[in-house]
């Protein structure tokens, strides 16, 4: 008996999946696991006709994604540190790998539509997960678990990227409720991750949240969304001024965890702006930069933590400049250009308020430095530039 013909459509979908639900766990091991298993799917899935043309005809899109896995490539040929920049290119493979495999098939409305709810349910999850654990350690009397750093400790994931996720998923449950449907299982995700958020305590994230409704009510209510304005505001200002994150600004928690206070992030931007005066203008320092002068601008700043724990610039586009100088300033303006080009030649609500999320967060933070960051950036973005929205005029 014949054995039946391997359906690699389903298993590359399923594999797909994997990624987006292991995004959120503790281990990062987990998502790489699953990145693995999406490219070997996709390398043995056949039909590279096909797939090279979907390529060639996005090829654009495509790049404006895996571009930054080239320019570290690239930043190798004059880098100080070989072990450094090979360390850094295989940590941006995911910038190469998912554009490939997404940007090589169609992306039907099916499909996306089950990332997005899978990604919510695995995200939703990993925040009950979170809360039992931190009840057990209050219970045991451990501590305070219930705030900042602490909680995102239990799942394993800094602060501000288990911010973004919430953030993505809300958005999502709002566009679903404001344009496709209205279920009471959105309203209570929607009021639970809040209240994670408000635990969090994530600046960033609650800022971007309130910015990414505009689009959508926008495009629900054209100019009288306007009026929303206002209220988003006092919202933002209202969880900004709450307990949680007026403790933040006391620098400490009880465990002795030093948090960033606005004061400090000042300091750490101030030292990075010094540093980048040293970086090559042209080129900066490469892939495999040591980053020394940073952590000299940081001690000169007296910026004790950032020297301690060899802080990034927490800025994305300063971080990438201290990398590639001017190019990347460059490769910023091609990126831009593609992704600006297609949010308003389509203008769908979800894609521009994800892309104005992730802006927003890239200026507070270097999320490109970290799996997680990497990962949902390349992840999102494949998806939302890939996504046909002409084709599917029922995502509206």
């Amino acid at each position: 008996m014949e054995l039946k013909k391997i359906n690699w459509d389903y298993l590359q979908n399923l594999a797909l999946l994997l990624v987006v639900i292991t995004l959120p766990m503790p281990k990062y091991s987990l998502n790489s696991q699953a990145l693995i298993i999406l490219i070997a799917v996709w390398l043995f899935s056949g039909g590279f006709s096909n797939k090279f043309a979907n390529l060639k005809q996005k090829r654009y899109q495509f790049l404006s994604i895996s571009i930054w896995f080239f320019m570290f490539i690239i930043g190798l040929t004059y880098s100080d540190s070989l072990d450094i920049g090979f360390k850094n290119i295989v940590k941006n493979l995911p910038l190469l790998a998912i554009p490939l495999v997404i940007f090589s098939q169609e992306m039907e409305l099916k499909k996306l539509e089950n990332i997005l709810k899978w990604f919510s349910i695995s995200v939703i999850c990993c925040a009950v997960f979170a809360l039992i654990k931190a009840s057990y350690f209050t219970y045991m009397n451990f501590g305070n678990y219930f705030y900042n750093q602490n909680l995102a400790s239990l799942l394993n994931i800094h602060t501000t990227y288990y911010a973004l996720f919430c953030v993505i998923v809300l958005l999502n449950f709002i566009y679903q409720i404001m344009f496709i449907k209205n279920k009471i299982i959105y309203w209570v995700s929607i009021v639970f991750l809040l209240f994670f958020m408000y635990l969090l305590s994530s600046r960033m994230g609650i800022f971007a949240l309130g910015v990414g409704l505009f689009p959508i009510f926008y495009n629900k209510y054209g100019l009288k969304s306007l009026l929303s304005v206002p209220v988003i505001a006092l919202l933002i200002f209202g969880f900004l001024f709450s307990p949680n994150f007026q403790k933040r600004e006391d620098g400490q928690d009880e465990f002795g965890t030093n948090t960033p206070t606005l004061n400090t992030r000042i300091l750490h931007w101030q030292a990075v702006i010094d540093a980048v005066g040293e970086t090559n203008i042209y080129f900066g320092d490469g892939s495999g930069t040591d980053k020394k002068h940073v952590y000299t601008a940081y001690n000169e700043f007296n910026f004790v933590e950032g020297v301690k724990h060899k802080y990034n610039a927490h800025n994305q586009f300063l971080e990438y400049y201290i990398y590639f100088g001017l190019m990347a300033i460059i490769v910023w303006f091609f990126c831009f250009w593609v992704w600006i080009k297609k949010i308003f030649n389509d203008y769908y609500a979800y894609q521009f308020s994800v892309f104005i999320v992730l802006i927003c967060f890239m200026l507070t933070e270097s999320i490109l430095e970290r799996q997680n960051g990497i990962v949902i950036f390349a992840l999102l973005l494949s998806l939302i530039l890939n996504w046909n929205f002409k084709k599917n005029e029922a995502y509206k």
